[in-house]
């Protein structure tokens, strides 16, 4: 009875830790580049221990969708691949694809970071009066190819490290390659890869999950203190 009770007040736990996940991914439903951050639930011990399941939480990095802005410095990536920006802490992973210029003309992430092109970061001519990203990475100032995005790919995306909530990095000896003929679609930008919808159904399933557990906690408690009750002579 004993190992029911803390059983369940692991299952709390976890089912809590659930609820944390399902709140951050909402608040990100709407950001571009996005990855949802998904639970998992592990058994530990033998079935008959009633021992709660270990937590694990991981990046979904199925792409989302797309959509079409017009605003020719937004990029979206279709298939595989990820943009290369530089961070104070070493190069960054994303697909947010939204990218704007900076008072040095650079070509930056609404958080200023650096886009890497093939020649380094990416830096118009001064006065450049049209800008675009074409379907190969190329980037065009006033007709004129200046470099081109780069994008790179990994073998598996799982050893990537969450380090914002569009970027991430590489463990040290995990290396990327680098795509040569990248497919690009200019004028659009990838979204989350969840909604709005889906977290708060998530919100509310875990929530039935953890009354039921809350439940089954306070039967045992119960039970306990009828077992434990001194009687009366």
């Amino acid at each position: 009875m004993i190992r029911g009770l803390y059983s369940a007040a692991g299952g709390m736990l976890a089912t809590s830790h659930q609820q944390d996940v399902a709140a951050l991914n909402l608040a990100h439903a709407g950001k571009p580049g996005y990855r949802r951050e998904v639970v998992r639930f592990e058994a530990t011990g033998r079935a008959e221990d009633f021992v709660a399941p270990s937590v694990s939480v991981h990046a979904d990095q199925t792409p989302g969708g797309f959509e079409q802005t017009g605003n020719p410095l937004d990029v979206a990536i279709s298939g595989s691949g990820l943009f290369v920006v530089d961070s104070p802490n070493g190069p960054m992973y994303s697909r947010c694809g939204v990218f704007q210029l900076n008072s040095e003309n650079q070509l930056v992430t609404p958080e200023g970071l650096a886009v890497q092109g093939l020649a380094g970061p990416i830096t118009l001519p001064a006065g450049a009066k049209s800008v675009e990203v074409v379907n190969d990475g190329s980037v065009v100032a006033d007709g004129l190819k200046v470099d081109q995005l780069r994008v790179v790919e990994f073998a598996d995306l799982a050893k990537l490290q969450r380090v914002s909530s569009t970027g991430f990095a590489a463990p040290q000896g995990v290396e990327p390659t680098t795509v040569d003929q990248p497919d690009l679609r200019p004028g659009a930008r990838e979204m989350s890869n969840t909604t709005a919808v889906h977290e708060m159904m998530q919100m509310t399933i875990g929530l039935r999950q953890f009354e039921a557990t809350q439940r089954a906690l306070r039967s045992i408690g119960d039970a306990i203190g009828l077992t434990t009750r001194p009687t009366g002579r």
